[in-house]
């Protein structure tokens, strides 16, 4: 089973020059401890929930000295995309990185695509038919005419061609959302679960479920299951610390979430994405995430405590959910790089190990 690192690039009380030095640091950290991938989220426009509007270009300035880790974009926002534009790109970043590229796309969240004057009600369609287009173009045949809804190809042949052929794997971000899973299954592509928002550990399992069902026959489950974690030498030690971190990041979330204006009933019906709403609520303030995390268990999917509980609780989700990789969101909100860093080493030394 694959491990790897994410962060929501989230900086409340940092500069982004700091943020930046401190992500990269971050990357090579992980690099040398043994983690398989990295992962940064996408995002456009000024707030703090994130401040990273080109995750291949940090990739790609990254990988210049961290040789060995894959890049995995989690997530890309299909639906503000021109697809020979992410494929060109997508193909460029995996060829400056060696084939170290996993591509994760998603609908994107409503405020940020909102931004480039694209109905959220549109993110669905739009999502299904770029990364059908994206496909189609790294198969790298010269395409004279490509036509769709919302995008359209004339005259096109990749360039560069990606390492990894026919293209660098591709995963759909599934967060709460049944259709989303099923349309990477029904493709036959990865599947990306962030269940380190808080998102209810049943929802997030039903979700796997849908996915491989809807898998074509002989494809195979890649399952990137996203829990927030921390590790430390004590279990008060790590509550504290995954607290300030989740909840920081909860509230966040959940402000972008309730400035966004709604336009329509439609565009309302998907914004709010209930699930997802209720969950930054439970765990918006320090004392909330605390509460919640102690009362509901597993069922708020975040892993604090000592080594050997971070073991323990992490195999139940891998029993449970039978995940090809784990995605640990180990940096994420307020919490300062020297704890981040310390925690980092801490699993690579005592856990890692015990699910590589």
């Amino acid at each position: 089973m694959k491990i790897g690192l994410f962060t929501e690039f989230s900086y409340p009380g940092k500069t982004e020059q700091q943020l930046y030095a401190e992500v990269l640091e971050q990357i090579a950290l992980a690099d040398q401890l043994g983690y398989d991938f990295f992962s940064i989220t996408e995002s456009f426009g000024k707030d703090l929930f994130s401040c990273s509007p080109f995750p291949l270009g940090l990739y790609v300035a990254a990988a210049q000295t961290a040789r060995r880790i894959r890049f995995l974009t989690g997530i890309i926002s299909m639906p503000i995309h021109h697809p020979a534009m992410l494929a060109s790109q997508v193909a460029a970043a995996d060829l400056l990185t060696n084939g170290r590229i996993m591509l994760g796309i998603g609908r994107g969240h409503p405020w940020v695509i909102s931004r480039m004057n694209v109905n959220p009600a549109e993110s669905a369609p739009r999502f299904e038919e770029g990364i059908r287009m994206l496909i189609e173009l790294f198969k790298g045949d010269y395409v004279e005419k490509l036509d769709g809804k919302y995008w359209q190809v004339r005259d096109f042949k990749l360039s560069p061609p990606a390492v990894q052929q026919p293209h660098p794997p591709i995963y759909t971000a599934a967060a709460t959302t049944p259709e989303s899973a099923k349309f990477a299954g029904v493709v036959g592509q990865g599947l990306v679960q962030p269940g380190y928002l808080g998102i209810p550990f049943d929802l997030v399992r039903g979700l796997t479920e849908t996915y491989r069902k809807n898998l074509p026959a002989g494809s195979k489950s890649d399952v990137v299951l996203g829990i927030h974690c921390h590790v430390a030498a004590s279990r008060e030690e790590a509550i504290e610390n995954g607290a300030l971190a989740l909840s920081s990041q909860a509230d966040v979330f959940l402000r972008g979430r309730l400035s966004r204006p709604v336009q329509t009933e439609t565009i309302h019906t998907y914004a709010t994405k209930s699930a997802s709403r209720e969950a930054f609520e439970k765990l918006c303030t320090l004392e909330k995430a605390k509460a919640a995390v102690a009362a509901e268990g597993p069922n708020v999917m975040a892993v604090w405590g000592t080594p050997d509980e971070c073991i323990e609780k992490i195999e139940f989700y891998v029993n449970a959910m039978q995940p090809e990789q784990v995605m640990l969101n180990i940096a994420s909100g307020s919490l300062d790089q020297a704890k981040t860093l310390k925690a980092m080493r801490l699993f690579a030394e005592k856990v890692l190990p015990h699910l590589h």
